[in-house]
């Protein structure tokens, strides 16, 4: 007949059940004291209370001029889910954390010492434990703060919040600042170029004497079919006076009228003649001049668009409930503490109950 050695024979349900209600004073001591330990420990954690704030981001479309000749029919009041993301990004941001470090003096508030080489990221690490951003399942950013203060729970998240919002609006400033630069620049730049074209017509005309670059061809045109049609009219009329001798005096007279029209016909062809070989130059330069200027134009009405911009007040965040100093704590739950750490107790009893009993059984204790 084969023997069982103690450690090799097979339990049941029943040898379980004889075994716990062997040691079953053991187990309820050790239960009592677990349960009174549980207790005593969880009255002794200090109470969390959580304040949150909710707010949906704002689009930067808000603090765009709105276009020259446009109109506001495609701005959008509230921002994407690039705007949402660009909050998170600021509301963790060192920034926004170390400002609530200074304001609220967290080195003092979690007892650390600033002289650690270790402070700051110890501080740093502390409130993270208690400060979230969690974005809900309506798209908005919840911004919350716990803390075993309740009043300063609700004003650390007001202000990290109002943080976050200014810290979006200089965002968004300095990249109106960085296009109110440019446009400066290149209005500036655009200034020099229509000077320069103009310094040069100013020159050309005066060496020229031209005076009106649209208008003086035509001028020299009509002076000169003006001359050409007395200088013809004179012409006809001394041939019809030369055959009437007792007429002398109008054919000295037309004689006159015929030279002086002959010398203004060549004077308006010399004009032209010297006027011709520039007209063409001086009207693409002043159309590019006027060009330049309708440019300088629409920038300094731009400008004068970011200028207001710059100037205005904008929203960066849609505010739909700010924090308000909670009643109920948050944390610790202390009856789910001691029941997990009552049943943890009672499982690792009856296993050491076990243990033990099945060491005895093996005889290397008694």
């Amino acid at each position: 007949m084969t023997v069982l050695k103690p450690m090799d024979r097979e339990y049941n349900f029943t040898d379980f059940i004889k075994q716990l209600y062997k040691w079953r004073k053991e187990l309820l001591w050790a239960f009592l004291l677990i349960m009174i330990v549980s207790i005593v420990a969880s009255l002794f954690l200090p109470n969390y209370y959580k304040a949150q704030t909710t707010f949906y981001a704002a689009s930067p479309d808000l603090a765009k001029p709105v276009p020259i000749g446009g109109d506001e029919k495609d701005m959008r009041i509230y921002g994407d889910d690039n705007d949402l993301d660009r909050l998170f990004t600021i509301a963790n941001s060192h920034e926004v954390l170390f400002f609530l470090v200074d304001s609220f003096k967290l080195y003092d508030h979690y007892k650390i010492d600033i002289d650690d080489a270790k402070a700051k990221f110890k501080v740093i690490e502390n409130l993270l434990e208690n400060y979230k951003t969690i974005k809900t399942k309506y798209g908005a950013l919840e911004l919350v703060v716990e803390d075993k203060s309740p009043e300063m729970a609700a004003a650390m998240a007001n202000a990290a919040r109002e943080k976050i919002e200014e810290k979006a609006q200089m965002v968004v400033k300095k990249s109106q600042k960085f296009l109110i630069e440019n446009y400066e620049k290149n209005i500036n730049i655009k200034q020099k170029l229509v000077d320069s074209v103009s310094m040069r017509l100013r020159n050309i005309k005066t060496t020229a004497g031209v005076y009106d670059t649209w208008n003086q061809v035509d001028l020299y045109n009509k002076i000169f079919a003006n001359a050409e049609s007395e200088l013809q009219d004179a012409k006809g009329k001394i041939a019809f006076y030369k055959g009437y001798p007792s007429m002398r005096d109008s054919l000295i007279v037309y004689m006159a009228k015929e030279k002086g029209a002959t010398n203004k016909k060549a004077n308006a062809q010399a004009e032209l003649e010297k006027f011709a070989p520039i007209a063409t130059e001086l009207r693409q330069l002043e159309q590019e001049q006027s060009r330049i200027i309708e440019q300088i134009n629409f920038d300094k009405e731009r400008l004068k668009q970011l200028d207001a911009a710059y100037s205005a007040p904008f929203t960066a965040i849609h505010l739909i409930e700010s924090a308000i100093v909670p009643v109920e704590k948050s944390r610790p739950k202390r009856s789910i503490i001691v029941l997990l750490s009552t049943l943890a107790g009672v499982v690792f009893s009856v296993l050491g109950v076990l243990i033990i009993d099945n060491i005895k059984s093996a005889g290397i204790i008694r």
